[in-house]
């Protein structure tokens, strides 16, 4: 189906998709959100309240402007919530615009409206149904298709007026194509399912048609005298919730008790009643969008409010425009046929919910926060889903972030250095053991007090003026101890982190290395002395001793000479 598209990179993990959709039709996948389309309902609430913009809808307009440069004749069927969007009651200023950009022809799906309403008086006169089910909403349609199958023989055998009022263009108009202009994302899937009719090409949405009419410069200033207009008014209520049901006269209501539900929370419990056969003889108007189709996902992702928006749309339309379009008087047979789409899902045994649950730290009941956190209405569901391969294991952010606190705080217990948590006046916010040792301190009696050791200690000044850590080493009387000292500035938080790391030992290690290496200079000093004491005296002999061997030789080669002369 692919109706509605993701943005992975703008996906931050905020669950806030889950929390919203009514069936869980989401996975979370690497960390990541995806739209499971066989469950999904196509309510739109998860593109309406992501914070990220991750997920937007599939947009089929380039689609139909193919058409329109190919030369085909592409007819418009607007959703009659189109004032509460467009901020205008003048159908012909609509007309003109969208026949600017390339529509053939432009019809309000009132038209429809008024087939759908009479097909749905008809099944209540024969009153062959139990219940009846109103079929308009594509939502609805979806969630009974896929999460009541027992009650699809509830569901009124009728079409929307969407693809009854392409049926009747069609019928009127020949060979063309159609496109629908509403507030509804499910409309798309009902143009693409075969067994809906097939006879719309695509759905866009109003907010889509606006993009297209920005950027062709289209606005809505001027009116198209040739404007279609409908044969019953009253069919312009449909997008208001009793809307339906104000269209269908009183009398044909003999065999069924009106009611209307909108939002899918009220929906659901009213499928829920009849599927438990609570109730009985009911013809239920049922819009999955809270207010109906005025608080379609385009329409509370528009600038109005659903009270302004209701307002828009006239509860007391006048009885019959001037120039009712040519299908506004045809009428033909609407049959509509249902199947079931339900999917079939791994249910977890009792063991197995316990098993994952016990991962997360929920061994017990009572562990079982129910927060929702993680998008789920209870841990247990979110057990399932784990199991179902829909959720991460790792989504359960209490549990995760109890966890990382218990290392966070472990860490911080046993570092062998002091770790202080000032504010910016300096007075102390928490600190570990190793603190309390080196500035003797007890933490109870510090929270909330400055430290006598950092008075008037500039550094932090420093460390919060250049926004870098400062270091230095300093000597703490309170505990006889060297330590060197880092002070941070975290800007964000307004605090100070200092961290002390005692150099004590170090310190006097150094010293006794120094202590030592002046000993072995000293040493290696005396020996030199005494070293060259023996040389000077060594040589002292050699010179005497050197001298009166030069005497004698000298004689000895004077005697030599005068023997030699005999």
């Amino acid at each position: 189906m692919g109706v509605i598209e993701l943005n992975i990179g703008n996906c931050h993990n905020c669950y806030k998709c889950i929390r919203e959709c009514p069936v869980k039709a989401i996975a979370f996948k690497n960390g990541k959100a995806t739209i499971i389309d066989d469950e999904c309902i196509l309510c739109g609430n998860c593109v309406q309240c992501c914070p990220q913009n991750a997920k937007f809808i599939k947009s089929d307009h380039h689609h139909v402007q193919e058409l329109i440069a190919q030369g085909k004749r592409v007819y418009a069927t607007v959703a009659p919530s189109w004032p509460g969007f467009f901020g205008t009651d003048d159908f012909s200023k609509l007309s003109a615009a969208l026949k600017k950009l390339g529509f053939a022809g432009v019809e309000e799906t009132a038209i429809g409206a008024n087939e759908t309403s009479r097909e749905y008086a008809n099944l209540m006169e024969n009153g062959q149904m139990k219940n009846i089910i109103a079929t308009a909403c594509s939502s609805v349609v979806m969630l009974i298709e896929r999460y009541y199958p027992e009650l699809i023989k509830n569901l009124a055998p009728v079409s929307s007026p969407m693809m009854a009022h392409a049926k009747l263009m069609r019928e009127t108009y020949g060979d063309i194509k159609v496109a629908f202009i509403g507030p509804c994302l499910s409309k798309k899937n009902e143009a693409s399912d075969p067994l809906a009719g097939g006879f719309v090409n695509y759905a866009l949405t109003f907010g889509g048609i606006q993009k297209w009419m920005d950027a062709q410069g289209v606005s809505l200033e001027e009116g198209d005298p040739e404007a279609a207009g409908v044969c019953n008014p009253v069919s312009r209520l449909y997008p208001k919730t009793t809307g339906i049901l104000k269209t269908i006269p009183e009398e044909k209501f003999n065999h069924y008790r009106p009611i209307a539900v909108d939002g899918v929370d009220r929906c659901m419990e009213m499928f829920d009643a009849i599927r438990d056969g609570q109730v009985e003889g009911l013809f239920v108007e049922a819009n999955i969008c809270p207010g109906g189709c005025i608080g379609g996902p385009v329409m509370r992702m528009g600038q109005r409010s659903l009270l302004v928006t209701e307002t828009m749309i006239d509860d007391d339309p006048m009885p019959q425009d001037e120039n009712p379009a040519p299908t506004a008087s045809i009428e033909f047979p609407h049959p509509r046929v249902f199947t079931n789409r339900s999917v079939q899902k791994d249910v977890p045994t009792e063991e197995e919910i316990r098993a994952i649950l016990a991962k997360i730290g929920k061994l017990t009941p009572e562990d079982e926060l129910n927060c929702g956190s993680c998008g789920y209405h209870s841990c247990r569901e979110k057990a399932v889903a784990v199991f179902q391969g829909k959720a991460d294991i790792n989504m359960c952010l209490p549990f995760f972030r109890e966890r990382a606190e218990n290392i966070s705080n472990t860490v911080t217990e046993y570092s062998p250095n002091a770790i202080i948590a000032l504010d910016e006046d300096l007075n102390v916010q928490d600190l570990n053991p190793m603190a309390e040792d080196i500035y003797q301190i007890t933490r109870a009696d510090s929270i909330g007090l400055p430290i006598p050791a950092f008075y008037g200690e500039m550094d932090f000044d420093t460390a919060k003026r250049e926004e870098k850590a400062v270091t230095k080493k300093v000597r703490v009387d309170e505990s006889d101890k060297t330590v060197e000292q880092t002070i941070l500035y975290i800007k964000e938080h307004g605090m100070y982190l200092v961290f002390v790391k005692d150099i004590t030992d170090e310190e006097q290690h150094k010293q006794q290395l120094e202590s030592l290496r002046d000993s072995t200079v000293d040493i290696a000093q005396n020996v030199i002395v005494k070293q060259m004491r023996v040389a000077q005296e060594i040589a002292s002999l050699l010179g005497e001793t050197t001298a009166e061997t030069k005497v004698a030789l000298t004689n000895l080669k004077k005697s030599m000479t005068e023997l030699s002369k005999l």
